[in-house]
Order: C-alpha cells, then structure tokens, then sequence
C-alpha cells in the first residue's frame, strides 16, 4: 500500500513474468467468471490463448532459408492480437511508425493533440464503437477548426485545408481502461498557391487561450451530441447483454477491483506519499481542462527530425502492456511500475494474479473495431 512507510524499487525484470502467470491462472480466471455466471466474451478468451501460443515453435513456424548466403533459420508464428500481446504490439508499433514516416506524413511541422475524457464517457466508449468515432469526429473538427480560424486571422487564407492521423489507445500507465485519442497534427494548413499547387503554411504554436477555447468547444458539442440522441437516458446495454464484461470494464476505468473479496476496493499502490499540493504535473503550457475533458498540446516537432517523429508516432501506438515494468513481488503480487509518479506518490501499480488477468481482459478492444485513423479535413481513412 502506499502508505509512506517504504518506496519500492522494481526488480530486474523477467520477460517470463507475463506469460508465467497467464499460463498458471487463465484456467482458474475463466472458471470463476462462469461460475460467477459472468463468463468472459469469446473474443477476450481468444486474446489470452493465443498469447500463449505466440512465437511457441510447436505451435507453428516458417523454415527461412537464404539463397546468397546460406543461412538458414526458422520463425515461430505469432498470435498477431492487438490488445496487450507486447510481441505483437511492439512489432505493429515499429511497423506502423516507420510506414508513416517513409509514406504518409509530409515534410511538415506536426503537433501532438492529446485529449482525455471524463470517467463516464470512457466506460461507454470502451464497447460503444460509434460512439467513440462521433466523439473523435468532434475532436478532429475543434481541432482543425481553431487551425483554420488562426489561418483566417494570422495569414489572411480564407479557404486552407488540414491533416491527421490518431490513434485510440484504451489504456493508462497504470492499466487502467482509459479510452483517449492520440492525434499527429499538420502544425499549420494547406492551401493552394496561383497555380493550384497545395502549398504548406506553418503556423506559431497556440498559446494557452486557443488550447482552452478548443476544449471548451469540444465538450459543449460532445455535451450537446449527448443530449440530443439522448444518451444520458440510455439504458447500458452492455450491462444487460453482458453483466461480465461491463463489471470489467466498470472496475478498470476507476482503478477499482472487480472480482474477489476486495471488489470495489482501489488497487494496492507502492511508493512514499506525498504532499499532491507540491506537483506542478497539471501546470503544464499549451494544456487545459474542462468538465473532465483535458487536452494537451505542448509537443511539436519540426519539419526535418524525422527520427524524433518517428519516435513520438512510437510513443503515440504503443501497445497497453510494457514487460520491462512488470516484475513479480516475493509474496506472489504482481507490480506494475508507473511511468510517471502519481500524484499520490504511487510509483507501482500493485495485482493480485487474477485481478490482474482482469485487468488485461479490460484492454481487449473487440473484433473490427479500428484503432487508428487518417484525417484529411473530415474525410478519412481507417486501417
């Protein structure tokens, strides 16, 4: 508990961890859910056994034999899931940064718009994938809209166009179920030059006022789309149609445990605490909250550092899980240790094994539902 007494240092970390404790507890996980009579959805338990099977030769492999040199070797299959696999995750990551980079994103300044959203929204969003497109439609349009009007009155461009690629990540640094948007932003606007040409328009970064007004914007119109299709009043769908997943899910995005005897109780926490009221995290320049919706916009990146974009586009699809921070604790717990300190002074996220399977259950997105997508103006493209 992070009860000031200690601070705990994570142990070297063992790559074994992960797979140990999903091979010793998924059997047992998967049983108390039926028993429960909350079994846990086809597309999660697919998740958890094809991990175990990921990269196993026995369960498949490609013979690779090079013609020049003579070398040969063999590549084990993998489970190619997009939850929390970090094999497949970090590989899809890799992949994904460097095909931006080589193909899609201009040599243009770029800026990274991050937005949060209030703890009721991320519960909905995590199974209701229309809502989550209507809500990232909403962000795009409060974010390409205050470029257009800084266009109009910092370079007199009437008529200019912008671009973006986001990615939807559903999880926090503590595994929490955190549905958020992470957008790469064109730091400026096209427009086309006497010829007709598209022509690229830097524009000065946005001062603490312009990030204000643009969330402001977005949760009066997410507010107002709520309202409208009456969403409020809506009963939860998820609860009736799947009791299980939605405890889950409920659990996940306020950090609470769902099964066992501590249901409900916070997850344990370690590291010392300390005075919140000393922590300068939320004062940061280009960032601002309003009725739970925060937006961040304080990284930029220039037009040449392509290295650096690649490593933010890394940053930004990333998969949930990083086995470098997962260690095992001498009485059995699992830790999981936090990027940054929270405010509290937790420095490691603290799991039961089975409270921690249901954690991961949580970060499962389901089936043909997309993670990432490319914006030019209001259209765009998913993969």
């Amino acid at each position: 508990m992070s009860d000031g007494r200690f601070a705990y240092t994570p142990r070297k970390p063992d790559a074994t961890v992960l797979y140990k404790v999903v091979a010793d507890e998924l059997e047992t996980f998967l049983a108390r859910q039926e028993a429960r009579d909350r079994p846990i959805p086809r597309f999660v338990e697919h998740e958890f056994r094809d991990y175990l099977t990921c990269g196993i030769l026995e369960h498949g492999f490609l013979r690779l034999h090079c013609a020049d040199c003579g070398h040969a070797g063999v590549l084990p299959f993998s489970c190619k899931k997009r939850g929390w696999c970090p094999s497949c995750g970090g590989r899809r990551m890799a992949e994904t940064a460097a095909h931006l980079v080589d193909h899609v994103v201009p040599w243009v300044p770029v800026r990274q718009w991050v937005l949060s959203l209030p703890f009721k929204l991320r519960y909905r969003m995590a199974y209701d994938s229309a809502l989550t497109a209507d809500v990232l439609n909403i962000f795009i349009g409060g974010v390409f809209g205050g470029l257009r009007r800084r266009a109009r009155e910092l370079l007199g461009l009437r008529r200019s166009q912008c671009g973006a690629v986001t990615f939807i990540q559903r999880f926090n640094s503590g595994l929490g179920l955190n549905v958020h948007f992470h957008s790469v932003v064109f730091d400026g606007v096209y427009s086309a030059d006497g010829a007709g040409h598209p022509e690229f328009h830097e524009l000065p970064p946005p001062d603490d006022a312009d990030i204000l007004d643009t969330v402001t914007r977005i949760a009066e119109r997410v507010q107002d789309m709520i309202e409208r299709r009456g969403l409020e009043d809506e009963a939860d769908s998820l609860c009736e149609n799947d009791p299980g997943l939605a405890a889950v899910y409920a659990a996940a995005v306020r950090g609470r445990i769902a099964t066992g005897a501590k249901t409900g109780s916070r997850a344990d926490t370690l590291g010392d605490r300390i005075d919140g009221d000393s922590l300068d995290a939320m004062s940061s320049p280009r960032c601002a909250a309003i009725s739970g919706f925060n937006l961040h916009a304080n990284v930029s990146i220039g037009a040449r550092d392509r290295e650096r974009l690649e490593r933010l586009l890394r940053y930004a699809a990333r998969p949930a899980l990083a086995l470098e921070r997962l260690s095992k604790l001498p009485d059995g717990r699992l830790a999981y240790h936090l990027k940054r300190m929270w405010s509290n002074g937790a420095t490691d996220v603290v799991f039961e094994p089975q409270d921690f399977l249901t954690r991961l259950a949580a970060l499962v997105p389901a089936p043909r539902v997309h993670l990432t997508r490319f914006y030019v103006e209001h259209r765009f493209m998913w993969s």
